[in-house]
């Protein structure tokens, strides 16, 4: 069998995902090259994930970041240690190819806290917001929805909108068409929303997509040009499903009601690369941060010294640190949301996680 096939062979043990659906993400998302495995003494492939490839948009610039997806064991292997060593090996291989951050979204909610032995951190959350098949979404601007848009300036279209977020994971075209994959296999709708430019015609303002579950409407995203547009797309989805609830993953700084609820993870795997992100974000922050690594030790075991826009190391510094702690911590300080991190003095940003493919 092929790497390939043995990684599909535990996932479709693993995972309650129908078969059309792993057929389409192995078709379409899989990469030989992104995959990482372990075998038995035997040989057989017992455990596998795939360490993809993205952007995350944080302070200002693209940084490059690692995915994990897919992590999984045989059932009859499990509880042998086969995950954590390739837990291990995935973070050093996505500190030696140059990321930033790890980030994944654990399958079911017992998985945060043995993710949390590896330096993960609960670093994504989303604003879910409820609304009852009553609520009709009203708007004070002037709407269309697009029947049938050109796929080229519905992707520019959501390529601007993605950019406008201060602290998001990024998708590619090729992840764009796998989003919209994912959503027809899923049964889901997509709304694209146009308003009218006088001098250009109609301009694409706003999208949205949900997935019917159950007994209500579950919305994954909603992106737009301001609050009124983004309302706009959820009132498009009112005509789609007019008896139905909705539930919406909204962003987690949305100043609308609703509960702050945890979305994903995130590890650091190159301190330095986010620390200097920062840096070169705020030239004038000064501060000393002390980070303790065990695994990732050589990388980021230092003393950082943050000053004029620039990020160095002095592990020969010996006065008092404004921060001194664990790799978990740094992620959840260099991530919190701002009003923590004016607290504590340090520019953090609350990133955001969405359609990906979970």
């Amino acid at each position: 069998m092929s790497k390939r096939d043995d990684i599909m062979k535990i996932w479709r043990e693993s995972f309650p995902d129908s078969r059309d659906y792993v057929t389409m993400y192995f078709d379409r998302v899989y990469r030989d090259e992104e995959a990482l495995t372990l075998t038995d003494p035997s040989g057989q492939t017992v455990s596998s994930l795939l360490l993809q490839r993205y952007e995350m948009k944080f302070q200002q610039a693209p940084h490059p970041i690692g995915y994990i997806a897919g992590a999984a064991t045989l059932r009859k292997q499990r509880g042998k240690g086969y995950m954590s060593n390739l837990m291990a090996d995935a973070l050093h291989t996505s500190a030696a190819r140059g990321d930033m951050l790890c980030a994944l979204i654990p399958a079911r909610s017992a998985l945060y806290f043995y993710y949390r032995r590896f330096g993960f951190s609960t670093l994504f959350y989303t604003k879910e917001q409820r609304f009852t098949s009553l609520h009709s979404f009203p708007v004070e601007g002037s709407y269309e929805l697009m029947d049938n848009p050109a796929p080229e300036d519905v992707w520019n279209a959501f390529d601007r909108f993605q950019n406008l977020r201060k602290c998001y994971i990024l998708h590619t075209r090729r992840d764009f068409d796998n989003i919209r994959a994912d959503l027809e296999a899923d049964g889901g709708s997509s709304v694209v929303i146009a308003a009218n430019d006088e001098d250009h015609g109609p301009r694409i303002v706003s999208m949205a997509w949900a997935v019917p579950k159950e007994d209500l409407l579950l919305v994954t995203d909603v992106m737009g040009e301001n609050e009124d547009a983004r309302t706009a797309a959820l009132r498009a989805l009112r005509g789609i499903y007019p008896d139905t609830p909705f539930l919406l993953y909204g962003r987690p700084g949305d100043s609308m009601g609703g509960r702050l609820m945890p979305r994903g993870m995130g590890r650091v795997v190159n301190a330095g690369l986010l620390l200097g992100a920062v840096a070169a974000a705020h030239p004038d922050l000064k501060c000393v941060v002390k980070v303790k690594d065990p695994i990732l030790t050589d990388l980021n075991t230092h003393t950082f010294i943050i000053a004029d826009g620039l990020c160095g190391i002095d592990d020969n510094y010996h006065g008092n640190a404004d921060f001194d702690v664990s790799v978990d911590v740094l992620g959840e300080i260099a991530f919190s949301s701002p009003a923590i991190g004016e607290i504590i003095r340090f520019p953090s940003q609350r990133p955001m996680i969405s359609l990906m493919l979970d």
